[in-house]
């Protein structure tokens, strides 16, 4: 008589035996990392950001950069929170040419006057002084801009060298 198939008795860990598994410690190539996430406009997106850099990190074998960018992502989360505190925020990680690349969308789209532009300028500016010398300090280099998003917004991205490479 066969068992009835139910969660108490089913191995839920045994692989299909119709569907491939992928051998253990296969090498896994740093430059494949390409990884990202929508989360809301909150203080705590900052937090769930860093958890999300750190696993794709490690999961890639991309540990020198972890904790240059697991900061750089928390403060750009905290950045575009205070911005854009009721919408959305997108975090993107991408690894190339020995480099990550983080960017950071949110919805906060830029002024049409010229001193409201400005102000608002600084002030993203201001909330990105340790950042900024954070991807300095690192050999990298970051910027903002418009988003390239068809929603509009503000783009804010760092680019992190891997160290040794260059």
């Amino acid at each position: 008589m066969p068992i009835p198939l139910n969660p108490f008795t089913a191995n839920l860990y045994a692989a299909p035996a119709s569907c491939p598994v992928a051998p253990e410690g296969d090498p896994v190539e740093p430059a494949g990392l390409s990884c990202s996430v929508t989360l809301p406009a909150s203080a705590r997106s900052a937090g769930i950001a860093r958890h999300v850099v750190r696993a794709a990190l490690r999961a890639y074998a991309l540990d020198p950069l972890e904790p240059t960018a697991v900061q750089a992502a928390s403060e750009l989360m905290g950045s575009a929170w205070r911005m854009d505190p009721y919408g959305e925020i997108y975090l993107s990680l991408r690894h190339r040419d020995d480099a990550l690349r983080l960017i950071v969308y949110d919805g906060h789209s830029a002024h049409a006057h010229p001193r409201l532009a400005a102000l608002c300028e600084a002030r993203r500016r201001a909330t990105l002084r340790v950042f900024a010398a954070l991807v300095r300090d690192h050999g990298g280099e970051w910027g903002v801009g418009p988003s390239r998003e068809p929603g509009g917004g503000t783009r804010t991205w760092a680019t992190l060298p891997l160290p040794g490479s260059g």
